[in-house]
């Protein structure tokens, strides 16, 4: 496994919290999610940047939200994305970038999405706009930590 450590997360979770997200979600957290949040509770990766042929751009994680212990939890994000019709209920944001967009798990398939949050169309429903602003990024949580580089990296790649 390629190790990815992270700096500035929050106090230890138990797997009681995990388990309580699972029940308010209503669906199973993969292992390597549930595994690396006990390890991490939110925090910055050490290596943050994605690159993938996929986006125009390099996507940069500025921080992963903390599942307890902080004001702007994952759950809480969660919960108030889904009031406002932001986001569709099985999309998890677990991380966000610097423009406030997000990095979600699919609750369905355990896969990653790059979530556009500043790509709203009036002309479009609620259900249209979520379709439209979700792009996937890889197809796992282990996959996604494990496939992000340093910004030193991008011009290798």
């Amino acid at each position: 496994m390629l190790e990815n450590t992270f700096s500035n997360d929050e106090m230890a979770i138990s797997a009681t919290d995990l388990d309580n997200l699972e029940s308010v979600v209503g669906k199973k957290l993969p292992a390597s999610f549930r595994t690396h949040y006990l390890r991490y509770n939110g925090g910055v990766p050490e290596r943050t940047y994605w690159l993938s042929e996929a986006f125009d751009e390099p996507l940069e994680v500025a921080a992963f939200k903390p599942l307890a212990n902080a004001p702007a939890t994952l759950l809480s994000t969660y919960q108030s994305m889904l009031k406002k019709q932001v986001i569709p209920a099985h999309l998890l944001p677990f991380a966000n970038d610097w423009g406030g967009n997000f990095f979600c798990l699919n609750l369905d398939s355990g896969a990653i999405s790059y979530f556009m949050t500043d790509s709203f169309d009036s002309d479009l429903n609620p259900d249209e706009n979520q379709a439209s602003a979700e792009k996937q990024v890889c197809s796992n949580f282990t996959r996604f930590i494990q496939g992000l580089i340093h910004e030193e990296d991008l011009d290798e790649e």
